[in-house]
């Protein structure tokens, strides 16, 4: 393998090959290659490591697909710690820790030490995997050096962990899969049977699975590595009680949220089509009662309230809103017939960001929306 590895990655020509990775990067190591090297996982088209090297050592080991997820699993605690919160979408973490080192926010020596940490876990995922699919390419592509690697010495740790995760091929294979489970209650009946972990545990568990997150998200959650979590996993993958899907990037939808609570049909429609029209998600609510339910378990991003609702009335609802923790920032809008110092006490009262008279037209609301939500649209 020793001369056909390079042979085929000069730039602009990068051909696929199949080699069983761990050979595969001895064999670049021994020939003290530059260049990254790309392999796929072959049970996940959507999973890709990256390795890059530099006259034969290890400037970084990475992922090429959901790197939020994985980063968030890796140092996502200590961001928060330092009131950072990761974005929902990072295309390249070696360039988003690249920045926060240029902006101070970790040392050199920190930023080292967490690509270390990070390279060797992608290490792991590189070294246990079968034969596959590789490319690599000779063009040197980091910007900033931090880490200049021996890959002997920077695989000793974690031997053990890459043992774990070859055994654990055939039934998870790869912490960026998505666990599936049908009967959760079958499921928390064996966990609890077992004594593997308690109620705030065994939520916190639930809501992922739920959200059908991958291993790196749930690992996190539950303040565990995924090594562990796929071991606990593992013999319930073997039973056919939980499935294990592969990863695909869910799209989520960043749009500004606006929840509309109005029992007219009509109205709801027009603030339908006008919101999404304009780029936010529109939820509509009919019932006041049921209304504040939602608004608390999932907090929009705006709320706008007809004033004349049955049974409890805008202002009331507003005021419900602004007496809860998880409403009392959300701004509120309202919307009523007539504007008169009634009116205008009332609307003070229970602390309403805004109020609107009817009738109006689309651009009028549109503009109030904008100037209540001043945040780009697309990062919110």
């Amino acid at each position: 393998m020793s001369n056909s590895v390079l042979s085929t990655s000069s730039p602009g020509n990068i051909q696929t090959r199949q080699a069983i990775p761990a050979q595969l990067l001895y064999s670049l190591v021994n020939q003290k290659a530059s260049g990254k090297l790309v392999v796929q996982n072959p049970f996940d088209e959507f999973v890709y490591w990256q390795v890059y090297l530099g006259d034969g050592r290890i400037h970084l080991a990475n992922s090429a697909n959901g790197c939020s997820e994985r980063l968030n699993y890796l140092i996502g605690s200590t961001l928060r710690q330092k009131g950072i919160e990761l974005p929902s979408r990072i295309a390249d973490d070696y360039i988003f820790l690249s920045g926060l080192w240029k902006r101070d926010v970790f040392s050199f020596q920190q930023t080292r030490s967490i690509l270390t940490q990070a390279s060797q876990e992608a290490l792991v995922q590189v070294l246990s995997l079968p034969k596959t699919s590789y490319r690599f390419n000779q063009e040197k592509e980091l910007s900033e050096l931090f880490l200049n690697l021996e890959l002997e010495k920077t695989i000793t740790p974690i031997k053990h962990k890459i043992r774990y995760w070859w055994e654990l091929r055939s039934y998870i294979n790869s912490p960026f899969q998505r666990p599936l489970v049908e009967n959760w209650l079958s499921l928390r009946q064996n966990l609890v049977k077992n004594n593997l972990h308690g109620q705030h545990w065994l939520k916190r568990f639930h809501t992922c699975l739920e959200n059908l997150n991958c291993l790196y998200e749930i690992a996190g959650h539950l303040e565990i590595s995924t090594l562990e979590l796929a071991l606990m996993l593992q013999p319930m993958v073997k039973t056919g009680e939980i499935k294990m899907l592969p990863y695909q990037e869910i799209q989520t939808d960043d749009r500004p949220l606006v929840a509309y609570v109005d029992h007219r049909e009509v109205q709801q429609r027009m603030m339908t089509y006008s919101l999404e029209k304009e780029g936010y998600r529109a939820l509509v609510l009919d019932d006041p009662f049921r209304a504040l339910t939602v608004l608390l378990n999932s907090p929009p991003n705006l709320i706008i309230i007809n004033t004349d609702l049955p049974d409890m009335n805008g202002y009331q609802l507003c005021s419900f809103c602004r007496k809860s923790n998880q409403l009392k920032d959300v701004p509120i809008l309202l919307l009523g017939k007539g504007d008169n110092l009634i009116s205008g006490i009332r609307i003070k009262l229970c602390q309403a960001s805004g109020y609107l008279s009817e009738p109006f037209v689309p651009e009028e609301l549109l503009d109030r929306v904008a100037k209540l939500l001043p945040t780009n649209k697309t990062n919110s």
